[in-house]
C-alpha cells in the first residue's frame, strides 16, 4: 500500500510525463524523505478509513507495519541524483496542494456518507409511517411484542442497505459481512449526532413553551383585581382609559395585557349567555 501511495504521489507537473522506471523511483525516494510525507500518509490513511469497514480496518495498519522495508530502499536512493532547485520547487508545491486536497477529499467523503445515511433513515421511517397509517400495523406487531434491539439494529442495517434489486421487486439481497460492519460505524455515528440534534432541539421547544407560558398567564392575585371590577361593571364591561391606567397601577400589568384580558373575557361571556339563551328559545318554540 505504501509503495502505491509513493506511486499516486508521484505525478507532480513537469515529472509525470514519459518517466522512466529509475526517474519514477527516484521521485518516490524523493516524496519519501519529504518533510510533508507523514502528513500526506496520514492523509490518505484518513480517506481510506471514512469508509471502511470496522473488522477491516486492523488490515491497514497492518499493511504499514510492513511496508517499511519498501520505504527503507527508497530512502536508500534519496542522494544518488539530487533534485535542481527547480524541480525541488515544484515538487514542495505539488506535495502542498496535494494535501489540501487530501484534506478535502475526506470531509467530502464523511459528508456524502452521513447525508445518504440519514436520507436512508428519513426514508425508512416514511415508509414506517404510511404502512401504519395503511394497516394500522407497526414493523414488529406480529409475535404480540415490539422489536428487541438487536431485531432493531439488524432492520436498520438491511434498510440502511436497501439495493435497486430490493425496491424494483427482486427480492432482498442480504448484505455482507464488511457491508454490514461498515452500517453498523454509520448508524453508532448517525445515532449520536441524531440524539444530539433532536436534544438540543427538544430543550429549544420546551424553552419557548415555558417562554410563552410566562408571557401569556397572569398571576391570580392580579385577576382577581380585574375579575372584581368586571363583576361591579357587567352591564358595560368597558373600562375607559382612566379605568385602565388605574388597573395597571393596582396590577402591576402592562396596557396590552389589561386590553387582551377584557377582550377574552367579553368573548367567554358572549359565549355563556349564548349557550344559556338557547333552550329558553326552543322553549318559545313549543
Amino acid at each position: 500500500m505504501q509503495e502505491q501511495g509513493l506511486g499516486m504521489m508521484g505525478g507532480f507537473p513537469d515529472m509525470s510525463v514519459s518517466l522512466s522506471g529509475d526517474q519514477n523511483r527516484h521521485i518516490k525516494a524523493e516524496i519519501a524523505n519529504h518533510p510533508l510525507y507523514e502528513q500526506l500518509l496520514s492523509a490518505h490513511l484518513a480517506c481510506l478509513r471514512v469508509a471502511t469497514p470496522i473488522d477491516q480496518l486492523p488490515l491497514i495498519d497492518a499493511q504499514l507495519s510492513q511496508s517499511h522495508q519498501v520505504l527503507r530502499s527508497y530512502i536508500a536512493d534519496h542522494h544518488n541524483q539530487p533534485l535542481s532547485p527547480h524541480e525541488r520547487q515544484d515538487l514542495d508545491n505539488f506535495l502542498a496542494q496535494y494535501l489540501l486536497v487530501l484534506c478535502s477529499f475526506k470531509e467530502e467523503l464523511q459528508q456524502h456518507v452521513r447525508v445518504h445515511a440519514v436520507e436512508a433513515v428519513i426514508a425508512c421511517r416514511e415508509i414506517e409511517h404510511n404502512l401504519q397509517a395503511l394497516t394500522g400495523i407497526t414493523l414488529g406487531e406480529g409475535s404480540g411484542g415490539t422489536m428487541s434491539d438487536e431485531e432493531d439494529e439488524m432492520a436498520m442495517d438491511l434498510t440502511l442497505d436497501g439495493s435497486n434489486e430490493m425496491m424494483m421487486g427482486f427480492g432482498p439481497l442480504l448484505p455482507t459481512e464488511s457491508e454490514r460492519s461498515l452500517m453498523e460505524r454509520v448508524r453508532q455515528e448517525l445515532k449520536i449526532e441524531l440524539k444530539q440534534g433532536f436534544r438540543s432541539k427538544i430543550e429549544d421547544v420546551r424553552e419557548e413553551i415555558l417562554r410563552k407560558r410566562r408571557a401569556g398567564k397572569l398571576p391570580g392575585d392580579t385577576t382577581s383585581v380585574l375579575k372584581d371590577w368586571w363583576q361591579q361593571h357587567s352591564k358595560w364591561p368597558y373600562p375607559t382609559e382612566d379605568d385602565k391606567a388605574k388597573l395597571v397601577e393596582e396590577t402591576g400589568l402592562q396596557l396590552k395585557q389589561i386590553n387582551n384580558w377584557f377582550i377574552n373575557q367579553r368573548k367567554r361571556n358572549w359565549h355563556s349567555n349564548s349557550n344559556s339563551m338557547t333552550p329558553l328559545k326552543s322553549k318559545r318554540k313549543r
